[in-house]
This record gives C-alpha cells, structure tokens and sequence, in this order.
C-alpha cells in the first residue's frame, strides 16, 4: 500500500538529471504527495522530457543559483507540509515518511547523513571532513543542535516558512532555514536517512568554491540576526 502524505509538496531542484530522474520519479511513485514540483535551471538534456512523463509541476527557474531554485519551489507549493530532495537519486525518500511520523511532535524535522556517527556513500574524504566541519561551525556560531548542517532533507509547516524570508541564493540555505526556525523558536528534531551513492550524471558541487562560499553565508547569518 502507497504510504498517504497528500498534505506533502516534495520540491525537486534539477539541471541536468537525465541519467537520474526517472529512477527517482519511479521510487516517489510509491508514495502518495499533495505535488511534486521540479525547478529546473534550463536543462539542455531530457530533464523536462522525464519529467513530463511523470504527474509533476515543472518551473522554469528564475534566479541564480541551487538555493534559489530551493526557495522559488518552497514558495510556489500549496501543500500543508514541505520536503525537499536532490535529483540525482542520493535521497532515499523513505526519510520523507520517517520524517512525517514525527511532524505532529515537533515543528520541523531534519534528515541527517551523520546521526549516530554514520557516513554517506556519496562522500568523498574532502567532502565528508568539510561537512563535519561545517556543521560544528554552524552548531557553534548560531547556536543550533543538528548532526548535518548541509544536507538539506527536511519537513515543515508551510506555514511557518512563509515568513521567514530566506536570502541564501546558493548552499548556504541548507543551514538559514533551520537556522531560521530556531530563531522563531519553533522546536525539531533530526533524523538517520543514509546518502546514496548518486544514481548517475556528475555532481555540480565544487567543494572548496562552495565550502568557501558557505563560511561567508553563516558569517552573514551570525551578523545579520
């Protein structure tokens, strides 16, 4: 039986995910959401095409950057609850349910590659250390308890991001947003959901250009608030 989370909008932010989409679009066909919304950054491969063959919304991206590609789809879901996922089929969408299990006990919730000292298939030796390290940064700079700063799988209340205003064009959203939350002092939670090698295409993300462009975002956040 398809698990109901009809009152859940699922965002997709993609370029380029041919090689991957479908293999995602087939897991999330087993779960029941209110939409499933893909933002796409003006792919030039079969992106749009697979997904069209799928029932979702499709956007065209206006912004720069992943983070606005992130906020443009939160912003456009009419869902009572919103999750985000990659489109490289990293994500194991069963942390979406594990996720909605807990929603009625905490405000917000957040996936983590890390919890109880795990690992993710998908690192690298400089990407695993960078997010360790970012995490203890942004734990220690903005006062937040999570085991995984950037890996950005969470579930909340439309409602409560509404106002919230995030200005984070790029992966620092990963950490505003819950940063964000806490502000407002709304409670959450994180839990276990382990990173999947990605299912095909190359990543997007350059480690040390975004890693440096990360560490600017929270000193902009710790200043800004």
């Amino acid at each position: 039986m398809k698990k109901d989370m009809s009152d859940v909008s699922l965002i997709i932010a993609t370029y380029e995910e041919e090689e991957s989409l479908e293999f995602v679009l087939n897991e999330l066909s087993n779960f029941i959401f209110n939409e499933i919304i893909i933002v796409d950054n003006n792919s030039k491969d079969n992106t749009l095409k697979i997904a069209k063959k799928y029932k979702t919304k499709i956007l065209q991206q206006k912004g720069s950057g992943w983070g606005s590609a992130v906020i443009e789809g939160l912003n456009a879901a009419s869902g009572k609850y919103l999750t985000y996922m990659d489109g490289d089929g990293s994500y194991n969408p069963v942390g979406i349910v594990e996720m909605y299990n807990l929603i009625n006990d905490f405000d917000f919730i957040c996936c983590s590659r890390y919890k109880n000292n795990n690992k993710s298939e998908d690192d690298t030796f400089i990407r695993a250390l960078g997010n360790k390290l970012f995490t203890f940064i942004t734990n220690q700079f903005l006062n937040l308890k999570i085991s995984d700063a950037l890996f950005f799988y969470p579930l909340f209340k439309k409602s409560d991001f509404e106002d919230l205003k995030p200005k984070s064009k790029n992966f620092g959203v990963c950490i505003e947003i819950p940063y964000l939350m806490s502000k407002k002092g709304l409670s959450y939670t994180d839990v276990l959901s382990l990173e999947r090698k990605r299912y095909g295409g190359t990543t997007k993300v350059n480690a040390f250009k975004d890693g440096f462009t990360i560490g600017l975002e929270i000193i902009k956040m710790k200043f800004r608030n």
